[in-house]
């Protein structure tokens, strides 16, 4: 007997869930009571979070990050105190730098400016040498300018 009264009584429940409007039903509960009797702690405990983080979309979620905001925020000085530079250095393959950089090319800059630097260095001294020369051979022939005209080239042509 107790088996027909379970079989009628779920035969009942079917057909008065078949015959209601869930959408009515659903519309005229008071979501806020409903929460308030449930237990978020409880909810949080059984959510895997490592399936959750399985289902995101991370290259969305780094979309909508403002790269400017966060640098905005980033205080470089105390990120470059716990950057380790002789650690970086240690990591850098020399001998590919210096085969990747053009050394002659380097080389041939540094030397043409040295050359130059030197040839106006010599030009210099010669400018000096010409004057106390000219100073020297002036007192010597007795004449006693200050400063003494440069000597005349040989065979210089006449100004008309």
């Amino acid at each position: 007997m107790e088996s027909i009264a379970q079989g009628v009584a779920q035969r009942v429940i079917d057909l008065v869930i078949e015959a209601l409007d869930m959408n009515a039903l659903i519309a005229r509960i008071d979501l806020n009571v409903v929460l308030g009797r449930v237990d978020l702690n409880q909810v949080v405990d059984r959510v895997d979070l490592n399936e959750v983080l399985d289902r995101v979309d991370l290259n969305e979620v780094l979309d909508r990050v403002d790269l400017n905001q966060i640098l905005d925020r980033l205080d470089v000085n105390r990120l470059m105190a716990r950057v380790d530079v002789n650690q970086i250095v240690s990591q850098v393959d020399i001998e590919a730098l210096v085969k990747n950089t053009d050394l002659g090319a380097l080389m041939a800059s540094s030397t043409s400016t040295l050359a130059t630097e030197a040839v106006d260095l010599g030009r210099s001294h010669a400018v000096s040498m010409d004057d106390a020369l000219a100073r020297w051979v002036s007192k010597i022939r007795r004449n006693h300018t200050e400063q003494a005209e440069p000597p005349e080239l040989p065979n210089a042509p006449e100004e008309s």
